[in-house]
C-alpha cells in the first residue's frame, strides 16, 4: 500500500513544505504540481520566502519528488533542486490508476490533453484553490496552494491513498475526502 502527498504553488516558502511533510506522514512519493521558488510577479512573498533553504529541504528528502514545470519555475530553478522540473507533465501509474500531473496554467488545454488518453487522476495546482472535481470519469484535483492560498480556504496539500483522495489544511483539518469512484483500471 502506498500513499502519495500531493503539494503545489510552495512560492518558495519553507515552512509550507515543512507542515506539508507533517500533515502526510508516512508517504512513499511527493508530486509537486510547480511553482517551487519563486514567487512570481502577481504574488505577494510568502512570510518564510527562502530560495535558499527550500531547494536544500527538497533535495534531502528521503522520498521521490516528482515536479511539473510551473508558470514562475525557470532552468535557474533547475539548477538548485535536484529533482528534474522541466517537464509540464508527469505521468504514473499508481495503484493500478493512470495519474496525470501538470501546473494546469490553461485548465482547457489540461482538460483537452487529459481526453487524449483518459487518466483516472489529474493533478494541477496554478490556480491556488483546492478543488477536487469529476468530468467523464476522470477526477480533477487541485490541492490548493501550500503557500498563497486564494479563495475561502486556507493553505493545503492532498494525500492519495488506495481507500481515496483527502485535501488537509496545513494544520492538518480535513476540507475534502473523496473514496475512489470505481476501481483502478488494473486493480486485481
Amino acid at each position: 500500500m502506498t500513499r502519495i502527498g500531493v503539494i503545489s504553488d510552495t512560492h518558495g516558502s519553507v515552512s509550507s513544505w515543512e507542515k506539508a511533510l507533517q500533515v502526510w506522514g508516512d508517504i512513499d512519493l511527493i508530486i509537486h504540481c510547480g511553482d517551487v521558488i519563486y514567487h512570481g510577479p502577481s504574488n505577494a512573498l510568502p512570510e518564510d520566502y527562502n530560495t535558499k533553504s527550500l531547494p536544500s529541504l527538497i533535495n534531502s528528502s528521503q522520498v521521490p519528488v516528482l515536479i511539473a514545470k510551473g508558470n514562475c519555475d525557470s532552468e535557474v530553478d533547475q539548477q538548485v533542486i535536484k529533482w528534474p522540473i522541466m517537464s509540464p507533465y508527469i505521468v504514473v501509474w499508481w495503484e493500478g490508476r493512470l495519474l496525470m500531473a501538470t501546473h494546469g496554467t490553461s485548465f482547457t488545454k489540461t482538460r483537452e490533453d487529459s481526453r487524449k488518453f483518459a487518466p483516472d487522476l489529474v493533478l494541477t495546482g496554478h490556480t491556488h484553490i483546492a478543488s477536487l472535481t469529476e468530468e467523464d470519469g476522470t477526477l480533477y484535483l487541485n490541492p490548493g496552494s501550500a503557500s498563497l492560498p486564494k479563495g475561502r480556504d486556507p493553505a493545503s496539500v492532498a494525500i492519495l491513498e488506495p481507500e481515496g483522495i483527502i485535501i488537509r489544511t496545513l494544520n492538518g483539518e480535513m476540507l475534502y475526502h473523496q473514496e475512489w469512484n470505481r476501481p483502478g483500471r488494473f486493480s486485481l
